[in-house]
């Protein structure tokens, strides 16, 4: 690596050192990785660029993104594990998160481990609009376990908010579904809007009904424009009003009106900011969107699909919570889902279920039935709000009051 501005330590006195060295090695008798660019006849193992600087420099040592994102794509591939030791600012590992391998870190130092697990976090796509159900608290437990490679097909039974489905970079197509039509239709509009016009037509709504840019009460001029959407129903207005909502909560009666009362919020850079990423996370990627019956759209995917190269995801509502979203969701309906991740799992199909086991001291018994039945077939891997511990199913050593799960 030459460094266009090294550290000029008794530069009258001896030499200057401007460049570091990489040490690249295997295993004896192992095989080493080269992808070499096809655009070049050969590559020179030599990199010139300079580190961060400034708010965007972590670590006194931290090395530039693109040097370790070339040695990334050189010396690996797609679902390889990359390993750093002495991880420091967490350039390696943000490096090889972005590159679709996965990654093991350790550093010494809190701080700076604290500072590079907050950065690859916020490194993922939040939620354009608030879901209650939303997967972003768990969105790396998920990417750490979903696979890297052959997976074509990403199919997002329960998909929500669709963050799971953005931030996911190894499928060729995605297949987003929700029983909830209007949370198809927002997705729809999100994934098929140029942000520079919503974003416009956001500023058009927002000036129309006088609503906030600085913090103040705005019931009376949420009211006007909640009147109006349930009027035309027009989505942008929804969008909207879920920005300004209470909680921005998404939530209709049984008439079909949407019946959220004001919260307090304005609009900002944030929120702006949210919208655009979600937007440009979404436009390089092959996605559709249906609005079934989980039971009716697995039927239907399966012809679509080609069940080596597919993901299943499931995210349905959980059968112990007591969210308002998941009053549809009963007994009748779990079992149903526990009879498709049976199908699927005899059919040799790959998912994944994110639910609770055990919630309140209740026991989700038809999940834990499955489980049981099928341990020789599925891992189960237990969250926190820590970390995650993956083990084989052991329901007697499990004891905790709340028990969140993947199931794989």
């Amino acid at each position: 690596w030459i460094k266009p501005s090294p550290m000029p330590r008794n530069a009258n006195r001896r030499y200057v050192t401007d460049f570091e060295m990489a040490v690249w090695a295997v295993k004896s008798g192992g095989k080493w990785t080269f992808n070499k660019k096809p655009n070049i006849s050969y590559m020179r193992p030599s990199y010139s660029g300079t580190p961060p600087q400034g708010n965007n420099r972590i670590h006194p040592t931290q090395k530039s993104e693109s040097l370790i994102n070339e040695i990334i794509e050189t010396h690996s591939n797609i679902g390889d594990v990359i390993f750093d030791p002495f991880s420091g600012s967490g350039q390696i590992s943000y490096s090889a998160n972005n590159l679709n391998r996965f990654y093991i870190a350790s550093e010494i130092d809190i701080t700076y481990w604290q500072k590079s697990v907050k950065r690859i976090k916020d490194s993922y796509v939040k939620p354009a609009f608030n879901h209650l159900g939303n997967k972003f608290r768990m969105i790396e437990d998920l990417m750490r376990e979903f696979p890297k490679k052959n997976i074509d097909y990403f199919v997002d039974v329960f998909a929500g908010s669709g963050i799971v489905s953005l931030t996911y970079k190894s499928p060729k197509k995605i297949i987003l579904n929700d029983n909830d039509s209007w949370l198809a239709k927002i997705l729809e509009y999100l994934l098929n809007t140029d942000k520079e016009i919503l974003l416009k037509e956001f500023e058009k709504i927002i000036s129309e009904y006088n609503l906030p840019k600085v913090k103040k009460t705005y019931s009376i001029e949420y009211n006007k424009l909640k009147k109006q959407f349930n009027v035309d129903k027009k989505i942008s207005k929804l969008l909207v009003l879920i920005i300004f909502g209470f909680n921005q909560q998404i939530r209709f009666n049984k008439n079909g009106n949407f019946n959220i009362p004001s919260g307090k919020f304005w609009w900002n850079d944030y929120h702006k900011s949210k919208l655009v990423n979600f937007i440009d996370n979404a436009k390089d990627k092959k996605i559709t969107i249906r609005s079934n019956d989980f039971v009716t759209f697995i039927k239907d995917i399966k012809k679509e699909i080609e069940k080596e190269k597919t993901l299943f995801y499931f995210d349905p509502p959980y059968f112990l919570s007591n969210a308002t979203y998941n009053g549809s969701w009963s007994d009748v309906k779990e079992i149903e889902l526990i009879k498709c991740l049976q199908d699927l799992t005899d059919q040799g199909y790959k998912w994944f279920l994110s639910n609770l086991l055990k919630s309140k001291n209740k026991e989700n018994k038809y999940l834990d039935d499955f489980i049981e039945k099928n341990k020789d077939k599925i891992d189960v891997i237990y969250l926190d709000k820590i970390n995650y511990k993956n083990s084989n199913y052991q329901r007697k050593e499990r004891n905790y009051e709340d028990i969140e799960v993947l199931v794989r």
